[in-house]
């Protein structure tokens, strides 16, 4: 059985690990694993040629939180302090990630799609900080590849 890839491009990728080198900025993701995360450009080389693309506009990627709404509540409330924070290490300490481990090739393809990079925001826009898609074992639990909030996009951007 072969498994659809799925390579979300054009966001903030969060907690992947990485200390040196650019800003990852794509997950790609097949069945339930991550199979690459990085730039757009390395993470499009993973396509077998039958991938699903879509451009996530900027989004902030990270690990999916096991209760959406306290993980925004609370990444909203650390935003209103205008104390500089590290969402990913926030939401680990408060227990809202099942695994603590760095969002990384052979991580689950648990993956919460934010509204903006937490850390970015000014206190006056901590309000719009929302999660607008999730991904669970691989497949969305909210929102969708095909319908949203997201644009499918060709493989050559």
């Amino acid at each position: 059985m072969t498994h659809e890839y799925i390579i979300a491009l054009g966001g903030t990728v969060l907690g992947s690990g990485q200390t040196d080198g650019p800003v990852a900025t794509a997950v790609g993701w097949a069945a339930d694993r991550v199979l690459a995360v990085g730039s757009d450009e390395v993470v499009k080389t993973i396509s077998r040629g039958d991938s699903t693309f879509i451009d996530v506009a900027g989004c902030a990627i990270s690990q999916a939180p096991r209760d959406s709404g306290a993980a925004e509540l609370l990444l909203r409330a650390m935003v209103t302090t205008g104390r500089p924070f590290n969402s990913i290490e926030v939401l680990k300490e408060a227990g809202l990630f099942e695994d603590a481990e760095p969002l990384e090739v052979g991580a689950p393809a648990d993956l919460a799609f934010w509204s903006a990079i937490p850390e970015t925001l000014s206190t006056r826009s901590a309000t719009t900080l929302r999660i607008m898609a999730i991904v669970r074992a691989g497949a969305f639990t909210e929102g969708d590849e095909h319908t949203g909030p997201f644009k499918l996009v060709l493989p050559s951007g």
